[in-house]
């Protein structure tokens, strides 16, 4: 998987160096830094709750104020997001996982990694799953009861929801995407959004829930 990843990554750093930092700036809404020589210049990306800086024209991307770099999926979704953003605006329609283009496919895949997680985690804790979303992912509540809305990307908003279930019904969590979303980040890349935002919501629970504790 990881020699998957690395030739993958390699593709993407080609395609990012081979496009219009301007344009990628101005499509994608990532802050653009120019430094002598022109050669070098830098992108500055917010990717839920957490600031990234992706070089150009080398594609490496670093955690912003450290030099640790990035993962390779995180690395991957960021060149992509930058070099295949279309700059459209929002559709003002939500619509689930399985209706982005090609969504069914890994929906399988998809609802097992991003919203079964998520849904066994928090179901019985929603007063932290939505502390987490405010504080950590400045969330506000969307126009459905229930329903919390956050900028995953500069121009990719999310919508999540979570469902405590009863006796009968089990807990589960719905994340829902701008119907436009597939114009800033292909299906595939937009799972690795879903599962990336449920890996950090996970471990910032535990992280809450070990310091209520202490």
């Amino acid at each position: 998987m990881t020699n998957n990843y690395q030739a993958v990554l390699e593709k993407a750093r080609r395609e990012f160096a081979e496009k219009n930092c301007l344009e990628m700036a101005r499509f994608s809404g990532a802050g653009l830094s120019l430094y002598a020589p022109l050669s070098w210049r830098e992108f500055t990306v917010p990717l839920l709750g957490r600031l990234y800086r992706v070089l150009w024209p080398t594609g490496e991307v670093f955690q912003y104020g450290t030099n640790k770099e990035a993962s390779l999926p995180t690395s991957i979704l960021l060149l992509h997001y930058l070099s295949q953003s279309k700059g459209s605006p929002a559709h003002g329609r939500w619509i689930p996982f399985n209706q982005l283009w090609g969504g069914s496919s890994f929906f399988n895949a998809y609802r097992k990694r991003a919203l079964e997680p998520l849904a066994d985690f928090f179901g019985k804790r929603r007063a932290l799953f939505r502390q987490l979303l405010e504080l950590r992912l400045n969330a506000r509540p969307g126009k459905v009861p229930e329903t919390f809305l956050f900028i995953a990307l500069p121009r990719l908003p999310l919508l999540v929801r979570l469902d405590s279930g009863d006796g009968e019904a089990p807990s589960r969590a719905t994340i829902l995407f701008d119907a436009g979303a597939n114009e800033y980040l292909p299906t595939e890349d937009l799972a690795v959004l879903a599962e990336l935002f449920t890996a950090r919501m996970l471990r910032w629970g535990r992280e809450q829930i070990a310091k209520n504790n202490r």
